[in-house]
C-alpha cells in the first residue's frame, strides 16, 4: 500500500482572512456583546464559497433555514480581549504574530462546538465548518458556520434545505462514502477514491513541522487504509493507494484540529466498496 497526495488544499475552514482596522491604545473599552447589526446562532445565509470568505453580516439577507440555503451559523463567539489589547499596540512582527493566535482561537472554537451541533464528527460528513470575523472584526467577534458541500476540496456549497443540527447523530445520510474527480459519489457509481477514515497527529496544538506532518499522515492514513482493507498491518497491494485531505502548511494547521480524512485510491474506475477487500480482486467498473 503506497500513498498519493490526494488533495492539496485543506479541508479544515474557510476564513474571513485576516484583516483588521487598528485602534490603537492599550484599554480601550472592547464590548462583550454583538453589534446589533451581527447575525445570531441560527441564521441561515445563501452565499457561495467566496461569500464566506467574507467579514459577517455576509452579503444578501439571511433565509429561512428551512429554506434553500448554503451556510448556517450555529455559533457566534469572541475571541480574548487580552489578545484584542495586544493587538492593538503591536508593531513590527507582533502583528502578523497576534492576528495569527486571535485567528485560531476563532478556528478552534468552531472546531469544538461544530461536532456538538451535528452530533458527530464532521470528518467523517459531507460538511464544511466556516470560520468568519464578525463586523467591526477589531472587537473579536466571529461567527461558525455550516455548509454541505460537494467535494473534499470544498470548493463548492450544496444548496439545501433544513438545519444541520445533529445531522450526523446515528446514521447520517451524509456519511461520506466514495468520490470521483474530486466530487461525492455514492461507492455504486464508479469511483476513484473511498472513504476509509480519520487520523489525527497528536499531541493537540503541536507545532507545525512540514516533513514531520507528511511523514505522519503518510503511514497513519496508510494504516488506516490496511486495516479498512482487512490487510495486516505490514500488509499492502500494488494496485491502490491512500490519500488524505488535511492542513498542509502552517497557515492550514494554525487553530486546526490536526485530523486528516483518509481515503483508498485506484487509478482504474471501480463500481463498488474495496472494504474488507483484502487481497481479493477489484471490482472494476468495465
Amino acid at each position: 500500500m503506497k500513498r498519493v497526495v490526494l488533495i492539496v488544499v485543506v479541508v479544515a475552514l474557510i476564513g474571513g482572512g485576516l484583516f483588521w482596522m487598528y485602534e490603537r491604545g492599550q484599554g480601550r473599552d472592547i464590548p462583550s456583546s454583538p453589534p446589533a447589526a451581527a447575525p445570531k446562532a441560527g441564521t441561515c445565509y445563501k452565499v457561495d464559497v467566496n461569500g464566506a470568505r467574507a467579514a459577517l453580516p455576509w452579503a444578501g439577507d439571511p433565509v429561512d433555514c428551512g429554506a434553500m440555503h448554503t451556510v448556517e451559523l450555529f455559533h457566534v463567539g469572541q475571541v480574548g480581549k487580552d489578545l484584542l489589547h495586544r493587538l492593538d499596540d503591536a508593531t513590527g512582527d507582533d502583528v502578523k504574530v497576534t492576528e495569527a493566535l486571535l485567528y485560531a482561537q476563532a478556528r478552534r472554537a468552531c472546531l469544538v462546538e461544530g461536532p456538538l451541533f451535528l452530533g458527530g464528527g464532521w470528518h467523517e460528513a459531507r460538511v464544511q465548518i466556516v470560520a468568519a470575523w464578525i463586523k467591526p472584526a477589531t472587537d473579536g467577534f466571529f461567527g461558525c458556520g455550516l455548509a454541505e458541500v460537494t467535494g473534499p476540496t470544498a470548493e463548492q456549497f450544496a444548496p439545501r434545505t433544513g438545519s444541520l443540527k445533529n445531522a450526523l447523530a446515528g446514521t447520517s445520510e451524509l456519511a461520506i462514502a466514495c468520490i470521483d474527480e474530486l466530487k461525492y459519489v455514492a461507492c455504486s457509481a464508479p469511483h476513484d477514491g473511498e472513504y476509509s477514515g480519520v487520523y489525527t497527529i497528536t499531541p493537540p496544538e503541536a507545532p507545525f513541522d512540514e516533513a514531520a506532518v507528511q511523514s505522519a499522515t503518510s503511514k497513519g492514513c496508510t494504516s488506516v487504509a490496511l486495516s479498512y482493507l482487512g490487510l495486516p498491518a505490514d500488509g499492502g497491494r500494488a494496485d491502490l493507494t491512500s490519500g488524505a485531505v488535511g492542513p498542509k502548511n502552517a497557515n492550514d494547521w494554525l487553530g486546526s484540529d490536526q485530523a486528516f480524512t483518509c481515503y483508498v485510491m485506484s487509478a482504474k474506475p471501480l463500481k463498488a466498496s474495496v472494504r474488507g477487500i483484502g487481497a481479493g480482486a477489484l471490482p472494476l467498473a468495465s
